[in-house]
């Protein structure tokens, strides 16, 4: 199949799938003005299928179908898969801050969060409806609704169905992550019942909710191995390796979740993932010879099922401009790539004593509502007045050297310019292994074609560093999986490491990723022992309530479902 085909045809069918369950609280509006039902699949059972999971994985790409926000109420470019959890985990840290002065938005940049927030509700609201997609898809195809009349149908229904639950699960890592003890849902809850938290006790029902998603995933993960284990889905759909993936996340924050760490289980799964995916590349590693392979307008390419031979990207959320596909149809949004580098960069006044230009990353739109904290850029190694590093994963930064100030002065956007670095990665330059490649990039538009990395090998990498360094296995191991990663950024290889020096090298190649308070969290550098710039309000930076480990639940959620909300909001 198309990948294009299979997800514009999607934005025809998702809203034939009721949003019912764990996101029955929600107030949603229409997504398609598509009379189509369940039906009607009896008439093209192969072809409903089809759609009908392409409409799950369209609510991880862009808004909902055709475009429109699944979620009323909350700007669509926000309400995206990719903006909610960059906004959840990424903005109130020390690597990113969102500077226009929006009421609820704004908060985030000091991590000070009421339960009436609206962007906790649109955050929330993004993760559920995608988890009770994945559950719905999942329904249709056990209540029988395909008519699944060959051995070939059924293969494909139950092949899309591990997929929806790998999704699922990505989607419920970061609610856990983010919100603790979140109502748990899978397919057993029928459309219109409301998902119950599994305890009143925080400790309790995450743990709970935890342990269901693990255990589902590692049944997932048991299948593959037993019936396909070179399983290598077609670009832009998952499979074995994301699902592995997933249980290295869970199983790398699992002291925060339950109590109990499990690195054993951490790297068991970090190393069956490199096992399958470590060979080409940068010193046979399996990564990308060129950083930005991963974050320019042909990352595609990288990614499980692309044209590259060497596919870094494990599970990418696609994206693509119209005028790059022959059908004159696209798949873009405000969010992805586009947002990762617009936001960040914009045109500077004719006067202005600093410089940077839309152009210097091919786009065609800068947004200027993003800036990063001098505690983050200080875990580079610079000259001295911060404006060259050796380090080649800040290439297209801009810095002291083009007039930006280090330190932020406001977190507001009538400063930007003045009052930090940009921290910038995505750009709208095709990339080869000797950077960027103009003449086979796209023409410069506002929002870009380049995928999204959800999860990158480097990250795995890591992830079985830290477990090795807290006693899983060999030193040896983790010095050699770090310094691929510090050679492919043109650093000298560590020859000894420890876990300070581990911690700052995930900061350093995970940037901007999605992993940053997770990370701060589980390192217990979050609440305290740690500070950086406009944290808590506070200029210099202070302390965080021990109740903002996690956000509260929305306040609409609990009133409406009888939840009990998080501890002291």
């Amino acid at each position: 199949m198309k990948y294009n085909k299979f997800f514009l045809a999607g934005s025809v069918i998702a809203a034939s799938m009721t949003l019912g369950s764990c996101v029955g609280d929600l107030d949603l509006t229409p997504t398609d003005p598509s009379s189509l039902t369940p039906g009607q699949f009896e008439s093209d059972p192969a072809g409903y299928l089809t759609r009908s999971i392409a409409g799950v994985y369209l609510q991880y790409a862009t808004y909902g179908a055709n475009g429109d926000a699944s979620v009323q109420g909350f700007d669509g470019g926000m309400s995206t898969f990719q903006r909610a959890v960059f906004i959840l985990e990424e903005v109130p840290t020390d690597e990113a801050s969102w500077i226009p002065n929006d009421a609820d938005y704004g908060l985030f940049q000091y991590g000070i969060i009421p339960t009436s927030n609206t962007v906790v509700m649109g955050t929330y609201s993004r993760l559920f409806i995608n988890i009770s997609m994945c559950n719905q898809f999942i329904q249709t195809v056990n209540d029988g609704y395909y008519h699944l009349n060959t051995p070939e149908l059924q293969a494909t229904a139950d092949e899309y169905v591990r997929q929806a639950r790998i999704l699922r699960a990505g989607a419920y890592w970061y609610a856990l992550d983010n919100f603790g003890n979140v109502p748990y849902a899978d397919e057993n809850v029928k459309m219109g019942e409301v998902a119950p938290q599994l305890s009143t006790d925080f400790a309790e029902g995450r743990r709970m909710v935890y342990e269901k998603v693990v255990a589902d995933l590692e049944d997932v993960v048991a299948w593959y191995k037993q019936n396909d284990p070179n399983n290598r889905p077609p670009y832009g759909y998952v499979g074995l390796d994301v699902a592995e993936s997933l249980l290295v996340k869970y199983y790398l924050n699992a002291g925060v979740y339950t109590g109990t760490e499990n690195w054993a289980k951490c790297l068991e799964h970090a190393e069956a993932v490199i096992g399958r995916l470590g060979k080409g590349g940068f010193k046979n590693s399996g990564l990308c010879q060129n950083y930005f392979q991963n974050f320019g307008a042909n990352n595609k390419d990288f990614a499980i099922g692309g044209a590259n031979a060497v596919n870094e990207i494990i599970w990418t959320i696609p994206q693509e401009q119209t005028t790059q596909n022959p059908s004159g149809l696209g798949l873009m949004s405000f969010a992805n790539s586009t947002f990762m580098c617009n936001a960040w960069i914009g045109d500077a006044p004719g006067d202005a004593d600093f410089s940077c230009t839309i152009a210097e990353y091919n786009s065609g739109k800068g947004w200027k509502c993003m800036v990063t904290r001098p505690e983050f850029v200080e875990k580079f190694d610079w000259n001295a007045d911060y404006s060259v590093s050796p380090d080649k994963r800040v290439q297209f930064w801009k810095t002291s050297k083009d007039g930006f100030e280090l330190q932020n002065k406001s977190l507001m956007q009538a400063d930007w310019g003045s009052n930090g670095y940009l921290a910038v990665k995505y750009s709208n330059w095709a990339m080869d292994d000797n950077g960027i490649d103009a003449a086979n990039s796209p023409e410069a538009t506002e929002q870009l074609g380049g995928d999204y990395a959800m999860i990158r090998l480097a990250e795995i990498y890591l992830s079985a560093a830290e477990a090795i360094l807290n006693g899983a296995g060999t030193a040896d191991k983790a010095l050699t999986y770090v310094n691929y990663i510090r050679e492919r950024a043109g650093l000298a290889p560590y020859t000894s490491l420890n876990l300070v020096e581990l911690q700052d090298e995930r900061c350093r190649e995970l940037y901007t990723e999605s992993t940053r308070r997770s990370d701060l969290i589980r390192y217990g550098k979050w609440i305290s022992g740690y500070d950086w710039s406009w944290k808590n309000q506070v200029p210099e930076g202070s302390d965080f309530s021990s109740n903002f480990i996690v956000y509260p639940l929305p306040s609409t959620t609990v009133s409406r479902n009888g939840y009990t909300q998080n501890p002291n909001y």
